[in-house]
């Protein structure tokens, strides 16, 4: 099996370098996008977990999210919301959210819970086999 896929967007580079190698420690393939237009260009729908922050410059993670529901209706199943305010940036319904400064583990467990089990297992497969 194929590594889950993770895509994450934000306009902090850092913080996009950051979430990748976390999530690249846990077995994803990661792919990363600093706007909604370049998150589109890389087929967002497609992925199996989507880190999107809210506020993104230009267009903001929930116009982001709003074109992804047009693509495919399910895909807010596997949408993480990132947000440095909690509570002053709504957060589209029924999202789950991930609010900054965030831990290693936080993160991981809060991906976890949104990735398509059969995908989970073959990242932990694959995190395993990478501290053998």
């Amino acid at each position: 099996m194929d590594a889950p896929t993770a895509l994450v967007v934000d306009d902090n580079e850092m913080l996009r370098a950051l979430l990748s190698r976390i999530l690249d420690a846990e077995g994803f393939r990661v792919s990363t996008a600093g706007s909604v237009k370049e998150a589109l260009l890389l087929d967002a729908a497609a992925h199996d977990v989507l880190l999107i922050d809210l506020r993104l410059g230009g267009r903001s993670g929930a116009d982001l999210i709003d074109e992804l529901r047009r693509i495919d209706p399910a895909v807010t199943a596997r949408c993480l919301v990132l947000t440095g305010a909690a509570g002053l940036d709504p957060v589209p319904t029924g999202l789950s959210v991930v609010t900054k400064p965030f831990t290693a583990d936080e993160l991981v467990a809060a991906v976890r819970a949104v990735v398509p089990a059969d995908r989970v297992s073959g990242a932990d497969r694959v995190n395993e086999a990478g501290r053998g």
